[in-house]
């Protein structure tokens, strides 16, 4: 490695600790509550359409699919997981809960255990959930693309002119920002 390059990392990294850029160094997590912790799960339904079906429609409609869950389960998760929840789920992973109100990773939250398909940290609880930093996880449920005859798509490609649908399935559980102890 040449001096300048040697230099150049030692500055970024100073840079990143510097300015609170530090969730990548952390062991913070979004642990998923069980349904004996809290029994409450939200399943919804994104779609997408394109002419011609380009790939990223199956995506597409898998995020809508997560992103409705999880706003269809946030209320719930804000409102009503109680601390005494949070520190009994941490626990379980072997964290500490995180009643912090450092909102560093508001944009990027900390990996899911178990792992997920799409995490959003939602906030700190309220009522008897105050305190409590909140995620919530959402899972992949079912898909399924289908291609039907569409004479508004172009008709460049030597095909029949089709439009492809995407259909979606998604779940979400309330998950707690948890910490290593």
């Amino acid at each position: 490695m040449k001096a300048g390059s040697l230099a150049l990392t030692v500055l970024l990294c100073a840079s990143a600790f510097g300015h609170g850029i530090g969730p990548a160094f952390t062991a913070e997590f979004c642990v998923e509550l069980t349904a004996a912790e809290f029994n409450h799960r939200a399943e919804r339904r994104g779609d997408d359409n394109a002419c011609a079906g380009p790939d990223n429609i199956t995506a597409v409609a898998k995020n809508r699919a997560r992103v409705s869950a999880i706003n269809a389960i946030a209320s719930q998760c804000l409102g009503n997981v109680t601390a005494n929840v949070a520190r009994q789920a941490c626990a379980r992973a072997g964290l500490a809960a995180d009643i912090s109100a450092n909102t560093s990773w508001a944009d990027a939250p900390p990996a899911p255990k178990p792992s997920a398909d799409k995490v959003r940290y939602l906030g700190t609880g309220s009522g008897s959930a105050a305190g409590v930093n909140l995620c919530a996880s959402a899972h992949d449920g079912r898909s399924q693309t289908r291609n039907v005859v569409d004479g508004h798509c172009p008709h460049d490609k030597g095909l029949m002119p089709h439009r492809t649908f995407a259909i979606a399935r998604a779940w979400a559980r309330c998950a707690v920002l948890c910490r290593s102890p």
